[in-house]
Formats: C-alpha cells, structure tokens, sequence
C-alpha cells in the first residue's frame, strides 16, 4: 500500500473512531435518560399499585369485621352453621367479593361459592399469624381492629389463571377455637383502577411469564413483552408504527415473596419518535461532515506525493532489470536529488549485466554435463522422486520453467564463479542421498501402516459383528405378545440409540388373575448398559413370579444389584401388578417417569402419583412405598423412558412433559398411542442426532366386558 495511502486511512480510521465516539456517546446519554425515567415511571407505578391494593385490602379487611361479628354470634362453629351465617350475609357482599370461612387450621369451612371451585386461600405462614392474632382477641389484648392488630390482606394467586386481593379478620367464639374470615375479591378491579389512573392498560403476570389477567389482553399478546419476572426493568416495544413503553415491578405476595409480576404498556410513540429521529439525524450529520473531511484530506495528499511516486516507479523498473527506462528528473529539493542518483545507478546496473551475461554462458556448458549424469542416477528413483530431482536440477542450471516454489542451491546464481562447480555438484548428490533415504523410510512406514491397517480392519469387523449380535440378542429379550385377553391389551416398543441400549420393558401373567408390567431405563449407554439391563430384567421378572407385591420386589432387586455395584451404575424402574378381578393396580415407582393415565373420555389426561424413591442398585437396605389405584373400563396407562420427554431438537429444546401430555390428549381412543407418540418425538427431533433410547408401552384396560 503507498504512504499516501496508509496516512490517509490512518487519519481517516482516526476521524471514524472519533465520530464513532461521539454518537457512542449521544446515544448512552439518551439511553442513561430513558433508564431515569424508566425509574421514576417504575416507582411511580410501583408506589400506586401496592397504594391501591392497600386501600382494597383494609375495605375487605372493614367487611370481614362485620363477618366476624356475625360469625361469633352463631350458636355453633359446625360447618352447618356457618353456611347459614354466609347465606344471610349475602347483604355484606356488594361488590362480587368471595368469602371463606376457615378453621384455624385452614380447613374450608363455608364459602359463597362451590368448595370444589376453590381452595384455602391461607398458607401455613398466614395461619400461624391468625392463630396469634385469635389468641389475642380471645384474651382481650388486640384491640378491635384485627388489620391493625395484624390480620393478613394483599394480593395472593388464587389460581394458575386468577389473582385475587384478600382482607381477612378472626371471629373469636367463647365456647371454641376462633373462625378466620377471609374476603377476596379479582384483582382484575384493581388492574382497572390503576388503568384509570394511570392511563394506560395494566396486567398481571405469573412468575412463569404467563400474563394471567389485564386490561387489555389483544395488546399485551401483540406486544409480547420480554421483561425479567422478579426484578423491575422495563423496555420499549415497536408494534407497527406505534411504540411502547413497558414497565414492569414485582408485586408481593401477602405472604412477602413476589406473587407475580405487575406490567404497563405506555403508548409512547409521538415521544420516543421525536427523540430518535433527533438522534437519527445528528448522527447523519457527523458522518456526513466525517466524508467529507476524509475526501479533502485524500485529494491534499495526492498532490503533494505526486512527484515521489514518479521517482518510485522508475526505481521499481529499474529493480526488475528493466535498464530501458530512463529516470525523470524533476521536482526540487530531495526529489530531484532521488532522480539524479537514479541516472548513476542505472548506468552501474549496465556494466554489471553485460559482465553477468559473459559468466552465465559458461555457466550453462557446465551444467548441461552434469544434468545428464546426475538423470542417470536420478533414474534408479520412484516418479516422485525423480521429479524431486529435476526440480532440483532446474533450480540449479536456472531452468526457465521451474517452479517459483523451489529452493535454488546456495551456489547458483548468475554471478557465480567457475571455482564453485565442486560445490554445486557436492549439494546435489547430497540431496539425492536424502531423497534415496527418505523414499527408503516411506516404504518401510508404509509397510508398517498397512500391516496395522489390516490388523485394526479385521478387529473392528469381529467387534461390529459382535455388537449386531448383542443387539439381536437384546431384542429378543424384549416379551413376545400376550395370548388375547377379554379384559386388557398391552404392547410396546424400544428403539435404542446406539447398536445396544439400556431401557427395556415386560409384560407377563403372574397367575391367571394378576398382569405384571415393567419398564426401566439403565444408567449409561452401550454393551455395559445393556448388561446391566439383561440382570435386571431377569431379576424382576424371577422376583415377581414369586407374587411378591411390587415395593418387596423393588426392595429384593435393590438389595442384589446394589451389593456388588462396582460400576456406580443405576436403574430407574416402574413395576405394576393388576388385579383383573378388582380392577386394582398396586405399583412402586423407583425414581423413574411418572406413567401418564387417559381416561375414557377424550383429552382426559393425568399422570399417576408416584412416590419419590430413589433409582435401584444406589443404596441397599431401601423400602419402597407401594401405591395404588383402580382403573375405570376404556382406561390407557401409558408408560415411557425419558428418552421420550428428553428428547432434543436442532435448537437444543426438550421435548417436554407438557407437549407428551398434549400429544397423548390428541390421541383417538382407537389409535396406537405409542405409534403416535413415536412420530411425534421423531418430528420434533428432525436433523438432530437422537441422544438417549426411546421406549413407550401402552397398557388398553377394558375390564371383563
């Protein structure tokens, strides 16, 4: 690159690093200015919320009081009584308000709506302050207002799709434990208040992300904002050609930690677009203003490194040989002396050409003899050899057509003198010796690697035939298909990852009466997986033949695999017996996936409960819960790995509980479940690589008919 060139892209890398800066620096004190009023706009909303659910509170808290005075009229604390007390109460709720009666220990006893469609809305934490709180009314030392006294109100998440803001108060009865009265009511008429106020819709939103209840539900789906759920923070959103501000703050629970997240959308748009099209051009400006300067200082530098570029390119000719060019002289001061020494130079380069040209013909009759001596022994080489040689011979007679790329020999040259022959001669055939040697080497490693090819070909072809063999005889472990059986029907599938894997599954008659099913997956993948499962599928079929319940045949197997578990390995395992009498199945589940129950009715799905023992061979001496229940005529109980749930795609995401309880729901009570599921996990996979064994079993209960 010339120099004008180099001091030209150096200022201008200097200017562009100096606008650079400047808008870098424009535009992080727009930014520190939004994130102030973000604060404030933060804490304003912050304070206005917890100032109305307050206020909400304390009027639940008033009505709950005149609750309580009736509560502790009653003649009785049964649950009789106190649904009396709530139906001619009905006067004390104006305004949709729920009420809840509740024990001391939490238990419901009255409400204004279905007990199935609600739930204590106290905790431990707010019983344990009621209990207190009671205590004190009873003795007469909390004075008369139980929110001043300490009565639990705020905002609580009922439900996974309702907030509500709770008042609460404690009647205290002469002859009996006291009732907590407890008045909620949708927060949804806060939300509108706050809205009112603040002039822009509000919602609230789980910790899970999920916006629960608002104002304006179209806009928050639209916006999607992406804001952290247990700090405050916010963003601005472009939704079209609008723009809007989103705040959001945590908002605590009554109980103290935060029950979600509270968040606004401000339609900014007239002043956020003022701003950033201020910005926007500023910023245009500068890098206008920084091309031109550039463009100034390139045309300045041209003119005045004109004249040494001339005297550069006649130096650069005459560099190459070309003596044909004369030098210019022109210029002043160091230019013109540049020029003057170039006329000396050229006229010296002459007299050493012609002196050169006189050496290099007697150069050239000398090497043509040793050419053709040197071709005859280069003769006795390979073809890559032999080209290696002439190559070398070219590099030493200066041959035309030799390749850039190779090495003259030290003695070579035009200028070399007639004394130097020997020397020339003496590094050829040395280098020959090393290419003889060398090819001498090749062969022998050659010789070497094609032997251990051969040796490491015929062992990977026994070992490739030993895993096709272990993996043949793996499935044939799988059970073969039960003879028809008026009351159920039962089939599976696995299909491992690599040649051999470690889940596997059995269904089996324990009598006449009992059906038992087994599926597990092992620790690890491979030959050793696959051992470690042969052991204990023969350990629990051998064990449940026996009839002993499912927890005592978890415990035994526990015992035996882990006595000698050297390996560190473990089993996961889910074990069934069912009673195709009483329709009862007793079950043990040792740390494995939870099977998932779907009920005759269509998208019924639920998993079974299970108990959180650990996986078999960790520990000996381990009990297991048995648990049971009773399957309905047209009941599926469907079992699986968790190559099923953890199955990824190209993105890294997991295939899931919830879309394996989605896929089960969508299927038809007539299709193959495990078919369905198989293609599922298979689509949701595409290109990735299937990272653990895939196994599903489906268990069709019908009853005796």
């Amino acid at each position: 690159m010339l120099l004008r060139n180099r001091i030209t892209l150096l200022l201008s890398l200097a200017l562009v690093l100096m606008v650079a800066a400047l808008i870098a620096l424009g535009s992080l004190r727009t930014r520190q200015t939004e994130a102030q009023l973000a604060d404030i706009a933060i804490a304003g909303q912050q304070s206005l919320w917890e100032s109305l659910v307050a206020d909400r509170a304390e009027d639940l808290s008033a009505q709950a009081d005149l609750f309580a005075l009736r509560v502790s009229s009653a003649p009785s604390a049964a649950a009789d009584a106190m649904e009396k007390v709530v139906a001619e109460s009905a006067d004390l709720l104006t305004g949709g308000e729920t009420v809840q009666l509740l024990s001391i220990d939490g238990d419901i006893l009255a409400s204004n709506v279905p007990t199935f469609r609600t739930r204590p809305i106290f905790g431990p934490t707010e019983l344990a302050a009621m209990q207190e709180l009671g205590d004190a009314v009873a003795s007469g030392t909390a004075g008369t207002d139980p929110a001043e006294a300490g009565a639990p109100g705020g905002l609580r998440q009922e439900t996974s799709t309702r907030y509500v803001v709770v008042g609460s108060s404690v009647a205290a009865r002469g002859s009996g434990p006291p009732v907590i009265v407890a008045l909620m009511v949708d927060a949804l008429t806060v939300l509108e208040d706050l809205s009112t106020r603040l002039g822009e819709p509000s919602y609230l939103v789980s910790l899970r992300g999920r916006m629960v209840t608002g104002t304006d539900p179209a806009l928050y789906d639209a916006a999607d904002p992406a804001l952290p759920h247990r700090t405050a923070d916010a963003e601005i959103i472009a939704l079209g050609d609008r723009l809007y501000f989103a705040a959001g703050v945590p908002v605590p629970d009554l109980g103290g930690p935060p029950a979600g997240q509270l968040v606004t959308l401000r339609d900014a748009t007239l002043s956020l677009s003022a701003s950033r099209g201020l910005e926007q051009t500023g910023i245009a400006a500068i890098a206008v203003a920084g091309l031109v300067l550039i463009g100034a200082l390139y045309v300045f530098l041209r003119r005045a490194f004109a004249p040494l570029e001339t005297a550069i390119g006649t130096l650069s000719a005459l560099s190459k040989g070309d003596l044909n060019e004369l030098p210019t002289i022109g210029g002043s001061g160091e230019i013109r002396r540049i020029g003057e020494a170039l006329l000396v130079f050229r006229g010296n380069a002459l007299r050493l050409v012609e002196q050169e040209e006189r050496i290099a013909r007697q150069r050239r009759r000398q090497e043509r003899v040793i050419k053709r001596q040197l071709e005859r022994l280069a003769g006795t080489l390979d073809p890559e050899g032999q080209q290696a040689i002439q190559a070398d011979l070219r590099a030493i007679i200066s041959d035309p057509d030799a390749p850039a790329a190779v090495e003259p020999v030290p003695a070579a040259g035009a200028a070399a003198r007639p004394n130097e022959e020997l020397q020339m001669l003496t590094e050829v055939l040395s280098r020959m010796s090393h290419r003889i040697s060398a090819q001498h080497q090749r062969l022998t490693e050659l010789i070497a690697e094609l032997q251990a090819a051969i040796i490491t070909r015929a062992r990977l072809a026994g070992l490739e035939q030993e895993l096709e063999i272990a993996r043949e005889l793996q499935l044939s472990f799988l059970p073969k298909p039960l003879p028809p059986h008026p009351a159920f029907t039962v089939e599976g599938f696995m299909e491992p990852a690599k040649e051999v894997g470690g889940d596997f599954f059995d269904f089996f008659m324990v009598d006449e009466r009992h059906l038992g099913v087994v599926v597990a997956d092992v620790s690890g993948k491979g030959v050793a997986a696959a051992l470690f499962m042969a052991i204990t599928r023969t350990l629990i079929k051998a064990t449940a033949l026996t009839g002993t319940a499912p927890a005592e045949t978890l415990r035994d197997v526990n015992d035996f695999l882990a006595a000698e578990n050297d390996q560190m390995m473990f089993v996961t395992l889910f074990h069934g017996i069912i009673d195709l009498e009483t329709s009862e199945m007793r079950y043990a589940n040792a740390g494995h996936n939870p099977p998932l129950l779907l009920g005759p009715e269509p998208g019924t799905v639920a998993e079974l409960p299970a108990a959180r023992d650990p996986a078999l061979a960790v520990i000996e001496g381990l009990e297991f819960e048995e648990m049971t229940c009773r399957l309905a005529p047209g009941t599926r109980l469907f079992m699986f790995t968790d190559g099923v749930t953890e199955a990824f795609n190209a993105s890294e995401e997991a295939f899931g509980d919830a879309r394996l309880q989605a896929v089960a729901a969508g299927a038809g009570h007539n299709q193959d479940l495990n078919a369905v599921v198989r293609d599922a996990v298979i689509a949701f996979e595409g290109e990735a690589e299937r990272a653990d064994d895939l196994t599903c079993v489906t268990l069709r209960f019908t009853g005796r008919g």
